[in-house]
């Protein structure tokens, strides 16, 4: 019997079935119409205010964008809990007050069991789904991570902060299950008229995080039994909703929804009181050493060039590239090999058990900022076409539904396949679209933008040396903008305690006022503006921040054609560091309203007791860029270029593995606290200690369920000991 939502394009936001005595199709039948998927990113998930990360609101300009894409099911990551009365109680919980700008989920929430979403956001969601299901699209909404009040609190009782112990956190696992009633309760009686093509995820990347610095803390068994009682809840409160949610399909995620967690999931799978067959399984997928590193690491290289198009003439950064055999891995977490093996295994688990599977998230960034050499750039955008096509082909062929990730930014490091922020709605990556497209029998034949990115990105060798050329430009006229150069410090630099100050080697100019840095010609610009430069630091597990005005600080004007040097001292900045030996990130931030400018920078170094200086970040590869800053990287010669030498460091340590456990046996020069910290292959930590190193030999053992290849990292103040290993 045909229901009105299955023949109801021309009812537009129509598409709601009259009654509830008809079952709905079982999740097995939705898969082929799905066919392949596209996350709106960075929006409706975004805490609050869903413009504040720089994408507006949907529109049905952008959703017919989609469609003609090619893309049949769209997943809406969504926030509920900072749309909700639950945020003002945490806020009051931690002595803070309701009108705060955000909830920093730092400290205790409160016992507010029973929240209520805000009627106005109920509706804003439902234009999205409706302008989604107009186009005949299904849609996939979820509860995202929205301030972490559930994916950071997988866990029930106290937990200790990887922080040495301290800012142990607790959690109350029943009032953040009854928090996942609340919402699901209120989502599906809000939606329960709508048919098949609106499907429900009860989560994102369920984990365990410490909220101090990020870390992921191992997730076992214990803390699967937690997240299994929030997925009860989730489908309880769906399934008790009425309407068609009573066979509405329904989505669970895999613990992080990492795909080597999947097993616990499969394990563990909730019960679902509408019987067999109405569920799915979610996991994401983003190679981590492919996808998402931004930075070498002593343990591994970041891979640029795909399998198939391996570089000649920078080896180290080809797919699988092992940095202690100095060979390829074919086997490598992304490569075709281990994406076979890998979607096959999750067809045996799931898909054919009539529960199928959804890779929620997938991508690789786009990295034209780190790669300057023309015809290595080349390869790296023809490999990312080729890993997406080889991720949907193997979707396809396991009856799995790929979702590509989207967050809207056009920079370098996107993901981003369709433009919104400026209203165009083009193809922004047409060479990865044609892949995708071609895997599901679609023409893909968009017509290639690969050549012309390689020669807008295309810098050329002198020898001498790179610097980074950023681009300040304001959107308002009325209000401070930010724009930052930003360094993720390696592990190699990360203590600073042994310099007392920086500096920084640029040129440029930057102008306030006179000009209007307006694009919207209904506003006028003021006759005034100002700007001011400073440079910062983030230390420590609470990432204190430290900053001070660079120019003012050392009483020099900015040149436009020749490059200084500007150093600051510890003592110039506005509170003076602590936690040096423990930095996160330094930048460069500049503020202001009207402004505009360029600015040129060589380095930054440390600068040393005695005088000396020494090379932190010489921009071979671009940093990252945030705010009113745009850039690339530029070649300096001449009397410009300053070649920079990095003194590399090399440790070693004993490592035994045995089944479920690992003894790694070192040598520490002082006695001083130390961190045991297990890493999977996506970067998230399985395991982890903190202990006290003895001067001398030391041994420590670190107990893990998990399987497979994994990093052993062990740290005392600046020492890092690193090793891979295969856990049994």
């Amino acid at each position: 019997m045909k229901r009105i939502g299955m023949f109801g394009i021309a009812c537009g936001a129509a598409l709601l079935a009259t009654t509830s005595a008809f079952a709905l199709p079982k999740a097995s039948a939705l898969v082929e119409p799905m066919g392949m998927g596209y996350n709106i990113g960075n929006t409706m998930e975004v805490p609050e205010n869903p413009t504040a990360w720089g994408n507006p609101l949907p529109t049905a300009a952008y959703i017919k964008a989609i469609k003609a894409a090619g893309f049949n099911t769209v997943r809406i990551p969504c926030a509920w809990y900072s749309h909700s009365d639950a945020l003002a109680k945490d806020i009051e919980a931690n002595g803070g007050t309701a009108d705060n700008d955000a909830y920093t989920h730092v400290g205790k929430a409160s016992d507010f069991t029973n929240p209520t979403i805000n009627a106005a956001w109920l509706k804003q969601v439902k234009d999205v789904v409706d302008m989604i299901i107009a186009e005949g699209m299904y849609v996939v909404l979820n509860s995202h991570w929205d301030e972490g009040w559930l994916e950071d609190r997988v866990y029930d009782g106290v937990a200790a902060s990887p922080r040495s112990g301290a800012n142990n956190i607790a959690n109350s696992a029943a009032t953040t299950k009854a928090r996942q009633a609340a919402f699901w309760t209120q989502i599906a009686t809000y939606f329960k008229d709508y048919d098949e093509h609106l499907l429900f995820a009860g989560a994102n990347e369920p984990g365990v995080n410490d909220p101090w610095n990020g870390t992921q803390w191992e997730f076992d068994n214990t803390r699967m039994q937690v997240l299994k009682s929030y997925y009860d809840a989730f489908i309880t409160s769906v399934r008790s909703a009425g309407g068609n949610n009573a066979t509405r399909t329904l989505i669970v995620q895999a613990p992080r929804t990492e795909m080597d967690m999947a097993p616990m999931l499969s394990q563990n799978f909730p019960t679902d009181p509408a019987g067999s067959g109405y569920m799915m399984a979610e996991v994401h997928y983003y190679p981590y050493q492919y996808s998402l590193l931004n930075k070498d690491e002593e343990w591994g290289t970041q891979y640029y060039y795909y399998t198939g198009l391996a570089s000649t003439t920078d080896k180290t950064h080809n797919m699988g590239w092992n940095v202690y055999s100095n060979s390829i891995d074919n086997n490598a977490l992304g490569t075709p090999n281990q994406i076979k093996k890998a979607f096959g295994e999750l067809k045996t688990m799931f898909c054919d058990k009539g529960i199928p599977v959804i890779i929620g998230e997938l991508g690789a960034i786009k990295r034209t900022g780190q790669i300057t050499d023309a015809a290595n750039l080349k390869l790296h955008l023809q490999g990312r076409a080729l890993f997406y096509g080889e991720v949907a082909k193997n979707a396809k062929a396991n009856g799995i539904v790929p979702y590509v990730w989207d967050t809207g930014a056009e920079d370098d490091g996107n993901m981003t396949i369709i433009t919104r922020q400026k209203g165009t709605y083009s193809i922004l990556d047409p060479d990865v679209l044609n892949a995708l497209q071609k895997a599901y029998g679609q023409e893909g034949n968009n017509q290639s933008n690969l050549d012309s990115l390689v020669k807008e990105n295309e810098v050329p060798e002198t020898g001498n040396g790179k610097g980074v050329l950023v681009t300040y430009a304001t959107k308002t006229t009325d209000s401070s903008e930010t724009g930052t150069l930003r360094i993720n410090l390696s592990n190699d630099s990360k203590d600073l305690s042994k310099y007392v100050g920086l500096e920084i080697r640029m040129k440029g100019s930057v102008e306030t006022a006179g000009g209007c840095t307006s694009t919207d010609p209904k506003k006028e610009c003021s006759e005034y503006g100002w700007t001011s430069m400073d440079l910062f630091m983030m230390t420590g597990g609470s990432w204190a921040w430290f900053d001070a005005n660079v120019l003012q600080q050392a009483d020099q004007e900015l040149d436009a054609t020749t490059f200084q040097t500007f150093q600051i001292k510890w003592e110039d900045f506005r509170t003076e560091p602590t936690g040096l030996n423990e930095a996160n990130a330094i930048g460069l931030n500049l503020y202001g309203t009207q402004v505009t400018g360029t600015i040129t920078i060589d380095y930054i170094k440390g600068i040393k007791a005695d005088g000396t200086t020494e090379i932190i970040d010489d921009f071979d590869k671009k940093p990252q860029l945030e705010g009113i800053a745009t850039g690339k990287i530029v070649p300096l010669s001449g009397s410009d270029a300053i070649k920079a030498v990095r003194v590399a460091s090399s440790s070693k340590m004993l490592v035994n593995v045995r089944p479920g456990m690992v003894t790694a046996s070192f040598s520490a020069s002082k006695n001083a606290p130390a961190k045991a910290t297990l890493m999977n292959s996506m970067g998230q930590v399985i395991s982890q200690k903190n202990f006290t190193a003895n001067r001398g030999m030391n041994r420590v053992e670190l107990t893990s369920d998990y399987r497979g290849p994994a990093m052993l990292v062990v740290r005392q103040g600046s020492q890092q000991l690193v090793q891979k290993i295969m856990l049994k």
